[in-house]
Formats: structure tokens, C-alpha cells, sequence
């Protein structure tokens, strides 16, 4: 009774301190009344809900590990790769060895790759398990018996289906086990393998250029004794990586030696006289190429013991430079060079020295 009076002359003081004069204020005690009995009512069921709630927020996300077991089938696979990086059109190939912890036989595994990125699509998969066999894009063993293990190398072939596509090439193996009674799902991320840059080096002979400009000076076909003079081309473009210490380096036979005319679009030339060895070196390339460019005049002056004979005016091409973000070494070489001038339409096929 007393708590009823309380209530009632607290009721009356705010009736007449507030409520005749805004009933604004009525409305905003009956809300505040109202949100705390709701407040109230939130706390009592959650006090008293079932404590799976926690999984509904997700607080502790479940972890998929190696192992996997269910219904009987127990299954440990591992997955590596044998490189950190691949180039284009070069396989990925990674590393599976697996067991099978379980007391009853494994009917049948089946194992296929899924990429992260819609920009490369897998076209072919290869195995050197002997065990193992290829069924359109999944890899099946079949009757893996209790505690038994294998190691397969896992080779695939890719290809890139977007201009743009991101440098490394991530995914998941996913595996499918069945036996009698059962069937069990995993899946396991493979580790990222970066993707190197796309250099092309070339390098080409030319007395008139691909417009049809006369570079050359001298006889073609070539004379015998008689100086003839070509300008090699060469190009470094590149997709994909920056690249550093990038170097072009030929070696010049005897009887072709440097006119000194020269131009350089970028990067610097060097010649070592006693091993004949031309240099181009270039500090830097972008990864997103530019005008990586140098021309240079070969005098060639043919030999009796030449005549009747195409000659090779450089030799031993190549090349290397540092890819920064697969930290390897990208190199190659190039065909040897000789008068018959592939490259030049207008002469190609005319460098068999003749006489006087």
C-alpha cells in the first residue's frame, strides 16, 4: 500500500510540474517506460535462451585442418608447391600426399583444383601417380586400404582469360571421399605461387627498315672485301613485373665490327673489345613497358673463305634481368643473326656473299 502512494504522488507531482503544461513530456515518460520494459524483457530471454547462441553471432568460426573425418572416413592430406613462382604458359604443379586414417577401405578419392580468380580457367590436369587417373577436370584413387599413404604430383595447365589478372595464382584442392556407407567433403588452400613478369626480347638485322627507310650503306648482297653496313634492332617490352639489372648482350664474330653510330632510347651501351661482347644495360624496366629501345650500326666486311655463304654477323644473344616481385631471374636467349636478314622484307634472303 505504501509502494501504491508513492507511486501516486509521484504521478501527481509530474502531472502537475509537467503534464498540464506539455504533454510532450507525458509521451516521452510513457516511451522511456516502454523502452526499458522491452530492454528488461530482451535480457530475461537471453539469460534463459539456449547458449548455441554464441555460434549464431559466430564468434568462433569453425577451422578446416587437414585431417577430416566423418561417419568412419578418416583422411589426412597435405598440399605444397614445388615452385613460389610460374611463368605464362608455364604448369602449376603442386605436391599432394595423403593417408588414410580410417579402419574401412576408401572407395574412391576424387580431387580437383578451384581457382580464386575468374581471370584464369585450369584447361588440364596430370599426375605421375601411377595409382591415380584422370576423369575430365578431377584427378580419382581408388581403393586407398586402411593406413595406406602416396605422394602424386598434381600438374596443371592454365591459361588466363582477362586482359587485367592478378599476379599470383591462389585456390583450393578440393577432395570428395566415398566408401560404402558414406561420403565426405574437403577442401584445402593451396599455397599462392606468384605469377612472373612477361619479358620478350628481340633483336633483328636491317639495310631497309619495315617502313622501307635505307639504313644499311654498302652492297647487297654482300661483296667480298667490300664494307657493308646493318643496323641492329633491339626491343626489351615487357607485361606484368617491374624489372631491374635488365642486360642484352651479344658477341660479334670476326670480320663485323661496331660502326660507332649508335641511339639509345634508354638505358646505356657498352662494348668489350677483347671479348667482342656488346652490351645494353637498362636499370630499370616498368611493368608496364615503355620505349625500351636500342639501335646499333654493324659493319660487316666478308672474307675470301666466305664467299658463296650466308654470314653470321652476331652471336651468343641473350639476356636477364631481376623480376622484383617473384624475386627470380628472367632470361633467354635469341637465334644467332646473319646476312640473310629475316626480318628485312625488302631484303631477306639476299646475304650470300659474292665476289667483285
Amino acid at each position: 500500500m505504501n509502494l501504491f502512494k508513492i507511486i501516486r504522488r509521484w504521478w501527481q507531482r509530474r502531472r502537475d510540474r509537467f503534464y498540464h503544461r506539455n504533454r510532450w513530456h507525458l509521451v516521452l515518460d510513457f516511451s522511456l517506460v516502454i523502452i526499458i520494459l522491452l530492454l528488461a524483457g530482451v535480457a530475461i530471454r537471453l539469460a534463459f535462451y539456449h547458449p548455441l547462441i554464441i555460434e549464431t553471432f559466430h564468434l568462433n568460426p569453425p577451422v578446416i585442418d587437414n585431417p577430416a573425418s566423418n561417419n568412419g572416413l578418416n583422411w589426412q592430406l597435405d598440399v605444397g608447391a614445388t615452385q613460389s613462382s610460374v611463368g605464362l604458359g608455364e604448369n602449376l604443379t603442386l605436391t599432394l600426399h595423403y593417408q588414410n586414417n580410417s579402419e574401412t577401405p576408401i572407395n574412391q578419392a576424387e580431387i580437383r583444383l578451384d581457382l580464386n580468380s575468374a581471370a584464369f580457367k585450369i584447361t588440364s590436369i596430370t599426375t605421375d601417380n601411377n595409382k591415380s587417373l584422370i576423369s575430365g577436370d578431377k584427378l580419382v584413387i581408388k581403393d586407398i586400404k586402411p593406413g595406406e599413404k602416396g605422394d602424386l604430383a598434381l600438374v596443371a595447365a592454365w591459361r588466363v582469360e582477362k586482359e587485367d589478372f592478378p599476379r599470383s595464382l591462389q585456390g583450393k584442392v578440393l577432395v570428395k571421399l566415398f566408401n560404402q556407407n558414406s561420403q565426405l567433403e574437403q577442401e584445402l588452400d593451396f599455397p599462392a605461387v606468384k605469377i612472373a613478369s612477361d619479358l620478350q626480347m628481340s633483336a633483328a638485322l636491317y639495310y631497309h627498315s619495315p617502313q622501307g627507310d635505307q639504313l644499311g650503306i654498302g652492297p647487297v648482297p654482300p661483296v667480298v672485301d667490300v664494307p657493308t653496313t646493318y643496323w641492329l634492332i633491339v626491343k626489351a617490352v615487357n607485361n606484368g613485373n617491374d624489372l631491374k639489372n635488365a642486360v642484352f648482350s651479344a658477341q660479334l664474330p670476326i670480320g663485323v665490327e661496331l660502326s660507332g653510330e649508335y641511339s639509345l632510347l634508354a638505358g646505356k651501351f657498352s662494348y668489350d673489345s677483347d671479348a667482342r661482347r656488346l652490351l645494353w644495360q637498362l636499370d630499370s624496366i616498368s611493368a608496364a613497358g615503355g620505349d625500351y629501345i636500342a639501335n646499333f650500326a654493324l659493319v660487316l666486311t666478308p672474307s675470301q673463305q666466305q664467299l658463296g655463304k650466308e654470314v653470321t654477323i652476331l652471336k651468343n644473344l641473350r639476356y636477364h634481368a631481376d623480376d622484383t616481385w617473384t624475386q627470380t631471374e628472367l632470361f633467354g636467349t635469341l637465334t644467332d643473326l646473319d646476312s640473310s636478314l629475316p626480318a628485312d622484307r625488302l631484303n631477306r634472303g639476299n646475304g650470300v656473299v659474292i665476289a667483285q
